[in-house]
């Protein structure tokens, strides 16, 4: 039986539908035999034999049979009335029982078909769909057979732990954006409080001597750099939700040229904060598909980040394991603190006594690592600093 449970529907169907048939067949015929065995019985007592028998012509093309033999006294016994209600019972049975049969054959082996291959599959769906219905995800469906209904509930399955992987994500999503509005409603706050503030200020006073002309330009300057500092954040809160809608541009590029032109424009960064960036890479000679533009923003967001902390230089390696490139920026600054290391990556974190930038810098890398099939991760080296390491899913398409 267990073996049945395993083979295919069509196997099975085709299995029980010939062992159901052998049944009925065998059955049918033992039913016949029985009843012709009886209907035998009762005619083999009424039987005689005459003996050889001669035809004798009569000349106007009739016949005469001249026979000896039959019933003594020349009587013959009659059926008794019991004996005919056997007989015509026996006659009925063997057509009628080979039918019923049938039936009963077809019955049991729908019976059988559906307990051991349908009802099982059946019931687990059934279940799965109920609670999907009720906003349930949390079951599972555990039917391991392997044939096409356990693959139907195996497909069923995967879609559950999608389907509870989305929602998952929506609800992370959620999450997020509640943080992110909090923290645009905390970031904000200030600037809008000084111009709130200042332009107070300006009608109590405009027109009395306390308010002099360059009082008047110095509170302007506040209002001014206020509304910049508002303007650059809708920009940065822009900025980040376009990431989020945009899909990467993959391109097919050789590896090493990536890299020279990587090298290229991380010596113009050197050169501009007067840092030493080492770089290195253990690439493979081949040609990749993957998005290039991601791939420089990312480096030059995190390389960024760690020029503003490192203190002498910046360690930058590229690496390669089927399927992800691996990039990895270390330096030699103070590293990242606990909290640093669990919320960096978030929209506009700020570390403490951050106030010259919005902390989308990282996130954007987080974003675009993502969209290729990616992580980011953030620690600290063993000897020191803060270390980034970028994992983003490529394709490798022919070798050079």
């Amino acid at each position: 039986m267990g073996k049945l449970k395993n083979l295919s529907i069509k196997k099975s169907f085709c299995f029980i539908v010939i062992v159901t048939a052998i049944a009925v067949i065998l059955l049918s015929a033992a039913s016949v035999r029985i009843c012709s065995n009886i209907r035998d019985q009762i005619l083999l007592p009424h039987a005689y034999i005459f003996q050889p028998s001669v035809v004798q012509p009569e000349g106007n093309g009739k016949f005469t049979l001249e026979a000896s033999g039959g019933p003594a006294n020349g009587e013959v016994s009659e059926f008794t009335n019991q004996e005919v209600i056997v007989f015509e019972t026996a006659q009925t049975l063997m057509v009628l029982l080979p039918v019923l049969f049938s039936f009963a054959g077809i019955a049991c082996a729908s019976s059988i078909f559906y307990r051991i291959k349908l009802k099982e599959p059946l019931d687990a769906l059934k279940q799965g769909i109920v609670h999907i219905a009720d906003n349930d995800l949390s079951f599972s469906i555990s039917y391991q057979k392997q044939d096409e209904l356990g693959q139907l509930c195996g497909a069923f399955e995967t879609m559950r732990r999608e389907l509870l992987d989305n929602s998952r994500r929506m609800w992370a999503l959620l999450d997020e954006r509640k943080k992110i509005n909090a923290s645009i409603s905390h970031d904000l706050r200030t600037p809008i409080t000084v111009i709130k503030g200042y332009s107070e200020y300006l009608d109590r006073n405009i027109g009395k001597d306390i308010l002099t002309a360059d009082g008047t330009r110095e509170i302007a300057g506040y209002i001014h750099e206020a509304a910049s500092r508002l303007e650059d954040y809708a920009n940065s809160v822009h900025e980040v939700q376009t990431l989020e809608d945009m899909s990467l541009d993959y391109k097919e590029i050789a590896l090493p040229d990536l890299m020279k032109e990587m090298q290229t424009q991380l010596s113009i960064l050197s050169e501009q904060h007067q840092t030493n960036i080492h770089f290195s890479a253990n690439l493979p000679e081949r040609t990749a598909s993957l998005a290039p533009a991601a791939v420089f923003r990312i480096v030059e967001n995190i390389v960024s980040n760690a020029l503003r902390y490192c203190k002498s230089k910046i360690d930058l390696d590229f690496s390669y394991s089927q399927p992800f490139l691996k990039i990895t920026v270390t330096d030699d600054g103070k590293g990242f603190s606990a909290q640093d290391r669990a919320e960096a990556v978030n929209y506009f974190y700020k570390g403490k006594k951050e106030k010259e930038h919005f902390g989308i810098g990282l996130t954007i890398c987080k974003i675009l690592a993502e969209k290729h099939g990616g992580t980011i991760f953030l620690d600290n080296a063993p000897d020191g600093g803060a270390r980034v390491t970028v994992k983003l899913k490529i394709e490798e398409v022919s070798p050079l």
